[in-house]
């Protein structure tokens, strides 16, 4: 039985175009070129989930058989939490879901000093609850905060910061679908309903259900589209065949940027949790969780160490991508604490080491460079990863007119071995985060 927990399953079940699949183009309106050098956006996932905090948003309703992978969350020396819950339950946490500490602005400011340059929030995700009082569904802001408006200001926060707009919308969704769907399989192999109970046969949307369903995702998709001004991003997760295309998209707004989630004549691809093991053609952009154990809220508010983060986005740098780094605000809207901390850490290492990411070109690694390498000009950045230990090679380089330390200035020593151009940054001048080595050649 496929884990439900691995993302290419959960891929799958909501239908997520193959990354494969189509020409690796993009758009070319002139004002959506910004994404090519994004460098590096704050993912938020935000949702009812975040009120109990024991399981992830909109999947901890799929049923995993008892002992399967992610059937809960880490312990972290604490006692494991159950991250299953029946959809009938899972729905019951919006009437507990009271954001009062919402404030997106000191979320973004944070990430905004941490280099950030823009942000992607989910709108809507599988579960069907809209951060937005949505006029085309029962679930949602609407029916339970009395109108609140949570998309609103998020997007306006982003514009005060000079950020990119960013909205996530999940084209699958399960409440509307809730008769027509199946929440898992049971050990023998029968769909379950929203009680995890088995059910006689895989349910399956009619011709009125669908359409229904269609209509609700176009209806959407236009208020989120006309109702908040400039949008500049539209991150799709999963698909709906036949609701919608791409250039109806742009009907509302030419200049909108979209990911291949939804069809594969999207901008670009979303490798998930994972970097991929050869270089993508075309634009991309890497996601992850930072906020550790799933991508929504959890009571635990682990995150992973900045150097960890920093390792990610020099990779991804390094083979010309994006890093979409993600965060769960907590029930009441407010990041934890240790998100905080961590956008703080971030912000402190690109006081010194900003350019070695920032509007960098991709570098030959791994065929020219032991580690991951950006380039400007004529300086080489050299990433070494807070796990790195040993000396750094190059191949195939002339000699260097400078090597140093980019956090502090300090002139590191190097020796030639044939092809090869030998860098050594002793244990004694390394920290836990990424150190980047600027090697500068002539001309």
């Amino acid at each position: 039985m496929s884990d439900v927990h691995d993302a290419a399953t959960q891929h799958a079940i909501i239908g997520n175009a193959d990354p494969a699949a189509g020409a690796k183009t993009h758009t070319r309106h002139p004002e959506a070129q910004w994404f090519a050098q994004a460098g590096l956006g704050l993912f938020i996932h935000f949702g009812i989930s975040s009120v109990r905090g024991d399981g992830d948003l909109s999947w901890s309703m799929m049923y995993r058989p008892p002992g399967s992978r992610g059937e809960t969350v880490k312990r972290y020396g604490h006692p494991a939490v159950q991250a299953v819950i029946p959809p009938e339950d899972y729905w019951k946490q919006a009437e507990g879901f009271a954001p009062a500490s919402w404030d997106p602005q000191a979320m973004l400011a944070a990430a905004k000093r941490a280099g950030m340059t823009y942000a992607v929030l989910t709108s809507k995700h599988h579960d069907g609850y809209t951060l937005w009082p949505s006029r085309f569904s029962d679930l949602g802001t609407h029916t339970h905060l009395g109108g609140r408006d949570l998309v609103r200001p998020y997007v306006e926060a982003c514009r005060r910061l000079g950020l990119k707009v960013g909205l996530y919308y999940s084209p699958p969704d399960w409440r509307i679908n809730r008769h027509h769907m199946s929440y898992g399989k049971d050990a023998a192999g029968r769909p379950l309903g929203q009680r995890h109970e088995p059910l006689a046969a895989e349910p399956v949307a009619d011709g009125p259900a669908l359409a229904a369903y269609h209509a609700q995702v176009r209806g959407q998709l236009e208020e989120l589209l006309t109702g908040y001004g400039r949008i500049d991003l539209l991150w799709l997760d999963g698909s709906a065949p036949g609701a919608f295309t791409n250039a109806w998209l742009r009907t509302f707004q030419p200049h909108l940027v979209v990911n291949r989630r939804q069809a594969p004549d999207g901008d670009y691809d979303t490798p998930e949790c994972r970097f991929p093991e050869q270089r993508p053609q075309g634009w991309w952009e890497y996601c992850h969780i930072w906020n550790d154990g799933a991508w929504g809220y959890l009571r635990h508010e682990i995150y992973k160490p900045a150097g960890w983060m920093l390792g990610e986005l020099a990779k991804a740098r390094a083979w010309g991508g994006n890093f979409l780094v993600n965060v769960g605000p907590g029930p009441t809207g407010a990041l934890p604490a240790a998100g905080f901390a961590r956008l703080a850490e971030v912000e402190a290492w690109m006081a010194h080491s900003a350019e070695a990411v920032s509007g960098t070109a991709p570098g030959p690694w791994p065929e020219q460079s032991s580690v991951p390498v950006t380039v400007r000009g004529s300086t080489w950045y050299l990433h070494l990863l807070w796990d790195h230990d040993g000396e750094v090679a190059l191949s195939g380089v002339a000699d260097p007119a400078q090597v140093r330390l980019l956090r502090d200035g300090t002139v590191l020593a190097w020796r030639r071995e044939g092809d090869r151009v030998v860098i050594d940054c002793p244990l004694r001048l390394r920290s836990v985060l990424t150190d980047v080595v600027a090697v500068t050649f002539t001309g």
